[in-house]
């Protein structure tokens, strides 16, 4: 229940931590559920006028407090402010979304003062939904599609239409092929709508996801799960975190999980823990180290081919065979430093490396994926296909950040440098037949019978991609008064791209230098204070070393894309109600497509657009009821191509209609500790393919859980969680070179949780 908090001055004089405070500095911030704010560093002095009336909203929706700002008023020689007194909301009284999320501005900007949408899966939503994958975390973000990624083992998305090739870690840019990533470490995922080009550099226009992972705490916490359900599922995890010194403070998580599936022969073991150790080397200066280190052992699940006679048969066949496995080993290791000076400038420097191998047995679908489609007993072409593929992502980054007035201006700068490298590398071997070509393994669409002997496998392919990328980085948001913010953003980068193999019409390694700037600029106006309207613009460039060759004998340019974006954001009813409208429209430009003279090239034709508009809807209607709902509406389609038939073709796996909500019930009275959550998510018919030959089609999936809190503090937890209440059938993705993944029929899910 809401409470009065006490005056600035007697927060300032305990500085007492909270359930759910505000963790923020000018270079780094999360929202966090467990955190205490003496665990950062002061705030920038003197806050701005804008800033303590962010604290203010932020007080309705989040039980925070103010000893940051107090510190750092007090460390220059001044008494704390007096703020006047707030009504605080704890968070389970907020519908589901952050007040703040760095990956939009690097900065400490409220949601609702950026002039771009972007939407967070909070841990508190993560844990309400019982969710165990990135994928069906982000089901209820707007403009978000799934895509299931290699062999069935991680996730991928598509953002308004766009198909991401990397993601962030904290900021940091990090490769989506290979990673093994686990929900047990993740405080918080940000999903940042159009081109994030002028902070990160090489992301493609739809938006960016960036990973938040959960950090040491000062008081000492430990917590495991328990679960179990349909096809074998089994999994457990932990999280453990305090102090070691008065300087030093821990956090270890971990999982471990073991299931089988609804698909034939399949199953997957996956093993995961993740240390983070910081150090407070002195009272404005901290150092995080964080490691991650995975390893899953599964089968290798391709899924359906690329026919529409593929939605006729059972979702459980399975067209690979037994021996089809998938080995996958990754680990992770950052450091970052934060440091502030006493003249406010704020420094935060770190590192970080990724490396992700697979040792993958699987069998490719042929083109076609079938013969004898138009006959009474068509057959799936397939051949044995053996890859290992290993994937080093590698950033250094510095920058530095300060507010401060130029007349009667305010300004937040902020200036940076990265240097990022990604590798790419893989062998194949295949049983070959006199030509050099892979021996196809034909198998009955309708009754397959395994047991196929493929042969000896045997050298078949090789390639080795490498981006190394230097970037150059500058932000302004400036603010004129009480009602007006101007963002201005420029990115240089410096490009090397090279490209080895063997199906390129080269002898050597490719190698090709760009340049590129990324520009953005976004324009907030805020007439009252629960209304900000926006209207932006922003670049984005991506390099592509594996798209193929020109006849130049070079690697293609870049891709480009712009959008341009109007939309607005509302904080109403005390911060209860904060819905997000925005319409947008990008343009990719630069696009590699075949060569239609001589497929052994590319050509750069192509442009891809969407455009449309989405509404985003987190409302608290009571302090025990929240609801969280989405709708999307775009087209996202070619828009130039060598090939003139495929023009006005819709983007593969981009629905021109999505739709979510999720809603949960705390009770009261003789059944507190209780609460029941229902949602649903609606994806509208969709593409399989760039010809646009076949569609899948739309489906609504129901879920719904029931969760039990008791003992002291309710430091148990109860929950059962149903997926796909009405059994639905319906598919998860598709596309010309992404199989078609069957989505889950009805599982149910059982776990029990402990806090000590």
């Amino acid at each position: 229940m809401p409470t009065e908090a006490a005056s600035s001055g007697s927060a300032c004089a305990t500085g007492q931590g909270t359930q759910a405070d505000l963790i923020f500095n000018d270079n780094a911030i999360s929202l966090s559920s467990d955190r205490h704010q003496d665990d950062i560093l002061p705030a920038a002095p003197h806050p701005r006028p804008n800033t303590i009336r962010w604290h203010r909203r932020a007080a309705v929706a989040l039980l925070a407090t103010a000893p940051g700002i107090c510190a750092a008023q007090e460390g220059e020689g001044g008494p704390a402010a007096e703020l006047e007194a707030v009504t605080v909301t704890g968070t389970r009284e907020r519908a589901y979304r952050a007040v703040v999320a760095p990956t939009a501005n690097k900065s400490d900007t409220a949601l609702k003062e950026t002039p771009f949408s972007i939407q967070t899966v909070t841990r508190e939503l993560i844990e309400d939904r019982g969710v165990f994958t990135l994928g069906e975390a982000i089901r209820t973000v707007p403009g978000v599609t799934a895509q299931v990624g290699w062999g069935g083992s991680n996730d991928r998305f598509r953002l308004r239409g766009f198909a991401t090739s990397a993601n962030l870690k904290n900021g940091f840019r990090r490769s989506v092929f290979a990673p093994v990533d686990e929900m047990a470490n993740i405080e918080q995922i940000e999903v940042l709508k159009g081109p994030a080009s002028a902070l990160y550099g090489r992301f493609e226009p739809g938006g960016v996801v960036n990973i938040v992972t959960r950090k040491p705490l000062d008081k000492p916490q430990h917590s495991v799960e328990l679960t179990g359900g349909s096809h074998d599922f089994r999994r457990a995890t932990v999280d453990s975190t305090g102090p070691i010194s008065d300087t030093l403070s821990y956090r270890i998580t971990g999982s471990w999980q073991d299931n089988r599936s609804f698909r034939d022969f399949v199953d997957a073991q996956t093993l995961f823990v993740s240390p983070v150790l910081q150090w407070k080397l002195a009272p404005q200066t901290r150092l995080t180290a964080e490691f991650e280190f995975g390893r899953r052992r599964g089968a290798f699940d391709r899924g359906f081919g690329n026919s529409p006679l593929f939605l006729n048969v059972p979702i459980h066949y399975n067209y690979g065979e037994r021996d089809a496995r998938l080995d996958n080993d990754s680990a992770l290791g950052s450091l970052v430093l934060d440091h502030r000076f006493d003249n406010g400038w704020a420094l935060r420097a770190g590192a970080l490396r990724s490396h992700a191998r697979t040792d993958a047995v699987w069998y490719p679908y042929g083109f076609p994926a079938l013969s004898g489609a138009d006959g009474p007993d068509p057959q799936v072409n397939r051949r044995k296909q053996r890859n290992i593929d290993r994937q080093t992502d590698t950033t250094l980054m510095a920058e530095a950040s300060r507010r401060f007035d130029t007349g009667g201006i305010g300004h937040r700068v902020l200036i940076g440098a990265d240097y990022n490298w990604d590798e790419w590398d893989f062998s194949a071997q295949a049983n070959l037949g006199p030509g050099g070509f892979p021996v196809n393994l034909p198998i009955n669409l309708y009754h397959p019978v395994h047991g196929a002997n493929a042969g000896a496998l045997l050298p078949y392919d090789g390639s080795r991609y490498a981006s190394r990328n230097l970037g150059l980085y500058a932000q302004d948001e400036l603010q004129f008064g009480s009602h007006w913010r101007l963002l201005l953003g420029l990115r240089y980068d410096r490009s090397r791209t090279s490209a080895r193999a063997q199906y390129l019409q080269a002898a050597d390694t490719l190698v090709r230098h760009d340049d590129a700037l990324s520009p953005r600029v976004g324009l907030t106006w805020t007439p009252v204070e629960p209304v900000s309207l926006y209207a932006s613009w922003a670049r984005s460039f991506l390099t592509e070393p594996s798209g193929g060759m020109l006849r130049a004998g070079t690697l293609p340019a870049p891709s480009r894309g712009k959008q341009t974006e109007i939309g607005a954001k509302f904080s109403l009813l005390d911060g209860r109600l904060e819905p997000t409208v925005a319409l947008f429209d990008i343009r990719r430009s630069n696009g590699v497509v075949s060569d239609p003279e001589d497929f052994n090239y590319v050509i750069q034709v192509g442009e891809q657009r969407s455009r449309g508009w989405e509404i985003d809807v987190p409302f608290s209607i009571t302090p025990r009821w929240r609801v969280l709902a989405s709708y999307t509406q775009y087209k996202a389609e070619i828009a130039a191509d060598s090939n003139p038939a495929l023009v006005g073709k819709l983007l593969a796996n981009a629905p021109r209609r999505t739709a979510s909500i999720w809603t949960t019930y705390d009770f009261a009275g003789a059944a507190s500790g209780l609460s029941v959550g229902i949602g649903a998510t609606y994806v509208g018919e969709r593409q399989a393919n760039t010809e646009n030959s076949f569609a899948l089609p739309s489906y609504t999936r129901w879920d719904a859980n029931i969760a039990y809190r008791f003992g002291k503090a309710r430091r148990y937890k109860l929950q059962l969680t149903v997926q796909n209440l009405g059994d639905r059938r319906y598919y998860d993705s598709g596309g010309a070179f992404v199989p078609t993944y069957p989505g889950a029929p009805r599982m149910v899910f059982a776990s029990f949780g402990a806090t000590l």
